[in-house]
C-alpha cells in the first residue's frame, strides 16, 4: 500500500462515518450538555458533533490555552501536544476545522508508517488486514474526530519505527512528544530501552556510545507538563486525578481486574437494557476483554516490546476499578490489531463475518450515540 491508496481509504472512510452519523440526528435527541452542536438543528453540526465531551476541551485549550480565566481547573487533565498543534497549525482560520482536518492527516501518516513497520516481521497480507481492522473497529471514528487519538498514533509508530531502524534519537525525540500527548506516552520508554538492549546485546560496548544519552528523552514530555502544571496549579501531579483518559474519579486504592470485571457483571444485571448506558457498558466490557484475550494468547507471538507497551497501557486505567475509556484506549493498541489479523487469516471465513459484523453493528451504534452527547469511550 502506498501513501497514496492510504490517503484514499482514509478519505473514503472519513466520509462513510459522516454518512453512518446522519441518521442520529433525526432518531435521538441530544444531550446538549455534553456536545459541541447547537441545541436547533443546523447544518454545522455536521461538523461540531465530532468534537464532542474532550473535543470541546481541546478546542478550548487551543484557542485560549490553560490560563483563559473561565476555564475550569479540570482542563489540566488535557495533555498539551495536541491543542497546541491544533493552535500553531491553524492556517484555515477555524479552530475546527483545524482539529477535524489535521486528525486525518495525522491517521493517514500513522496508517502508512504502520504498514511499512508490520512488514518488517510479516506478509504485506498482515500488514493490509492489520489496517482493515483498526478502521472497521467500533470506536475508529475517534481518528477522525477532535481527539488526540490519531496524533499519538502517529507517534507510537514513529517512535517503534524508528527503533526497529535503530534510529534512537528519533525514536527517543518521539517518545517524549507521545508522553506529553497522553499519560501511556510515558511506556514507551521501557520499550525503546528494551529494543535499545535488543539492538546492542551482542556488543557491551556499544551501551557505551553516545546513542545511550536519547534514552533520556521519553520521559521529558510528561515532566515538562508536571512542571507546566506546578508553576500553574501548585500541584505537578493534578492530571493523576483530573486526566480523563485514566482516572473517572479519585479512589484510595489500586482495584485488582477481577474485581473491575465483578463490578461490570453487576452492572450488566442492574443498568436498565433500554439506558445508551448500557451498551457503554457491554462496548467496555467486550473491548478490555478482547485486549485481555490477546495479550494472554500473543505473549511471545508478537515482538516484546510491543507487547510490554500494550500490557502497561491496558493494566493503568484498570487500577480505577473501571473500563471506562477503554475502547478509545483499545485503538492505538496497535499490536492488538496486528495479533487480530494474524488469528483472523486462519479461521474459518464464518468467523471473520461474524467478526466483520460486530464492529459494523457496535459502529453505528457507537458513531451515533457519540455524536449525539452519549458517552462511548
Amino acid at each position: 500500500m502506498t501513501i497514496k491508496d492510504i490517503f484514499k481509504l482514509v478519505i473514503g472512510w472519513r466520509f462513510l462515518i459522516i454518512l453512518l452519523a446522519i441518521p442520529g440526528i433525526f432518531l435521538l435527541t441530544p444531550r446538549l450538555r455534553y456536545t459541541n452542536i447547537s441545541d436547533k438543528p443546523a447544518l454545522g453540526n455536521i461538523f461540531s458533533m465530532w468534537s464532542n465531551f474532550d473535543g470541546v476541551k481541546y478546542l478550548s485549550i487551543a484557542e485560549h490555552g490553560y490560563n483563559y480565566e473561565r476555564k475550569s481547573i479540570t482542563d489540566y487533565a488535557i495533555f498539551p501536544v495536541f491543542p497546541w498543534t491544533i493552535r500553531s497549525a491553524n492556517i484555515f482560520g477555524s479552530f475546527l476545522t483545524s482539529g477535524l482536518i489535521l486528525p486525518l492527516l495525522f491517521f493517514a501518516l500513522a496508517l502508512y508508517f504502520l504498514y511499512k513497520l508490520i512488514l518488517l516481521d510479516f506478509k504485506p497480507k498482515t500488514a493490509k488486514l492489520a489496517i482493515y481492522l483498526i478502521l472497521i473497529f467500533p470506536t475508529a471514528f475517534f481518528f477522525g474526530s477532535v481527539y488526540s487519538e490519531s496524533l499519538f498514533l502517529l507517534l507510537l509508530v514513529l517512535s517503534f519505527y524508528s527503533a526497529r531502524r535503530k534510529n534512537f534519537f528519533f525514536a527517543c525525540a518521539f517518545a517524549a512528544l507521545a508522553s506529553a500527548t497522553r499519560i501511556t506516552g510515558i511506556f514507551l520508554w521501557p520499550a525503546i530501552v528494551y529494543e535499545f538492549w535488543l539492538a546492542n546485546k551482542n556488543n557491551p560496548k556499544k551501551f557505551m556510545n553516545p546513542d545511550t544519552l536519547w534514552l533520556i528523552l521519553p520521559p521529558l514530555g510528561l515532566l515538562s507538563f508536571m512542571r507546566f502544571q506546578f508553576l500553574k496549579t501548585g500541584d505537578p501531579f493534578l492530571f493523576i486525578s483530573l486526566h480523563a483518559n485514566v482516572l473517572v474519579q479519585p479512589v484510595e486504592k489500586l482495584i485488582l481486574i477481577h474485581q473491575v470485571y465483578f463490578r461490570y457483571f453487576k452492572m450488566l444485571i442492574f443498568t436498565d437494557h433500554m439506558d445508551p448506558l448500557f451498551f457503554t457498558i457491554v462496548l467496555e466490557l467486550i473491548c478490555a476483554s478482547m485486549v485481555l484475550s490477546v495479550l494472554i494468547f500473543s505473549f511471545k507471538k508478537i515482538r516484546f516490546s510491543y507487547w510490554l507497551f500494550s500490557v502497561l497501557s491496558f493494566i493503568l486505567p484498570t487500577f480505577t476499578g473501571t473500563f471506562s475509556g477503554m475502547p478509545r484506549f483499545t485503538l492505538v493498541l496497535f499490536p492488538v490489531f496486528i495479533f487480530l489479523a494474524i488469528w483472523l487469516d486462519k479461521q474459518h471465513p464464518y468467523v471473520k463475518y461474524l467478526y466483520y459484523g460486530f464492529c459494523a453493528i457496535f459502529s453505528v451504534f457507537s458513531i451515533i450515540y457519540f455524536t449525539r452527547g452519549y458517552l462511548v469511550g
